[in-house]
């Protein structure tokens, strides 16, 4: 279930640069051309040692659920933001995510869910959510019906996050083959829902993906949706900084 955990900072979107303890899961029922997680060590959970010094330790599965809070508490440091439950796709195991984020509030933490919001049904409260709204050029082969059922998902657990009072943004990878228009119909939507911040994530090349958005797309697909919501540029500063 829990694929690792682990202390960094954000890397992307509306609060890149904060320190967060990530909880990592496993399974995504979706499969973006540009996803990086590797399927790997199944039945086992790594889990960092020392906040932020890639040294790991291996628990099974079941060891976890137990250790989860005492884990997250040898992880905190001052600067500690959040805890990010983080995928694959955490609301696979909604339940578990409920339990839990329950728990860390009451022990004092900020909860906070970054989720592809395909499940709009098993959304529960987080303090803050990052909901990654895909695109038709994400997949290799998607039928137009099926991506029409996914966006209406994800801008209905959008509006169940925001109704429900999460601080509740939305991200958009943008390709070179992305549509200004497109984009600036989707920031149209999200405007509908509320103050809803959207974040332009230009993709980082990885697998079947080579090449990232010209400088003249990011500006042209930021100027649009600026005139319906507001709009940020996030790139994916973790890698760039070499960390987790």
């Amino acid at each position: 279930m829990i694929r690792e955990i682990f202390s960094s900072i954000m890397g992307e979107g509306k609060f890149v640069g904060r320190r967060f303890i990530f909880i990592r899961f496993k399974k995504c029922p979706l499969n973006c051309i540009y996803c990086d997680e590797v399927s790997k060590g199944e039945g086992e959970c790594r889990v960092e040692v020392i906040p932020g010094t890639r040294n790991f330790k291996i628990y099974n599965e079941e060891e976890i659920e137990d250790k989860l809070v005492e884990i997250v508490n040898s992880l905190k440091t001052p600067d500690l933001f959040a805890v990010s439950f983080t995928g694959g796709e955490p609301l696979v195991y909604a339940e578990y995510l409920k339990k839990y984020s329950k728990i860390l509030k009451e022990e004092g933490y900020k909860t906070y869910l970054e989720s592809n919001g395909m499940y709009p049904g098993r959304v529960s409260f987080f303090d803050y959510a990052s909901i990654d709204i895909k695109l038709p050029e994400h997949f290799e082969d998607i039928k137009e019906e099926d991506y029409k059922k996914l966006y209406k998902n994800e801008l209905k657990t959008i509006e169940k996050l925001y109704n429900m009072g999460s601080d509740v943004f939305a991200k958009v990878i943008i390709m070179e083959n992305t549509s200004v228009e497109f984009v600036e119909n989707i920031a149209k939507d999200l405007s509908d829902i509320g103050n809803i911040m959207l974040c332009i994530q230009p993709v980082t090349p990885y697998g079947k993906v080579r090449r990232m958005p010209t400088q003249k797309k990011i500006f042209d697909i930021m100027s649009a949706c600026g005139k319906h919501v507001d709009v940020m540029c996030t790139p994916q500063i973790h890698k760039l900084l070499g960390m987790l």
